[in-house]
């Protein structure tokens, strides 16, 4: 539905607590079947779910995102986390899906392995990342994208400010995901 309505493709949310990182988790994957216990069957979930999008809409159109031991929604992948996001991120790269979008939240071993197993675009995202360090994982040759969420949700104008070097508004994380209309959403200033 989404590409009917006119976008240009989707992202699978394999991360953040939510239904497939739940999958991941070696403590919310309390399973017994075929998509519980080892690392293949907990994974098991994430390569169905893309198999589908993708005969769905393109592999072009596909990106998919993982949170390797973050632990919002308390998912915890475990001591195997690392094994884990290996055995995922290879099947996956099978795919040639449009890219990968991996929320960073430290654990640059993963990371590392990340970009190993994965051919296609990388997308970074660190947590708290401040602006000066916005482009290390590109120096480093480490990531080929980054993401910029919440300087762009407080910056309407963010392309415009980073060209011409105009100071950034800061994200409120107050009320960032909290239901309040369009504070904190659409009520952030341009520079103009």
């Amino acid at each position: 539905m989404a590409i009917e309505a006119g976008a240009d493709g989707v992202e699978i949310h394999g991360a953040n607590g939510y239904l497939i990182h739940q999958f991941l988790g070696a403590n919310s994957n309390q399973r017994a079947d075929e998509y519980g216990g080892s690392i293949a069957n907990r994974i098991r979930f994430a390569i169905e779910v893309t198999q589908v999008v993708v005969e769905e809409i393109g592999s072009e159109h596909t990106g998919f995102r993982v949170s390797p031991l973050n632990l919002l929604g308390g998912v915890n992948e475990g001591e195997h986390a690392a094994e884990l996001y290996h055995a995922l991120v290879s099947q996956l790269n099978e795919f040639h899906l449009a890219y990968l979008h991996m929320m960073h939240v430290g654990h640059e071993d993963i990371l590392n392995q990340v970009r190993l197993d994965w051919d296609g675009p990388l997308m970074v995202n660190r947590a708290n990342r401040s602006l000066e360090k916005l482009t290390v994982d590109l120096d480093n040759h480490v990531a080929d994208l980054v993401s910029v969420g919440n300087y762009a949700l407080a910056n309407p104008d963010l392309v415009a400010r980073l060209k011409n070097k105009i100071p950034l508004n800061k994200p409120n994380p107050e009320t960032i995901y909290v239901n309040n209309g369009a504070v904190g959403y659409t009520d952030y200033p341009t520079a103009d």
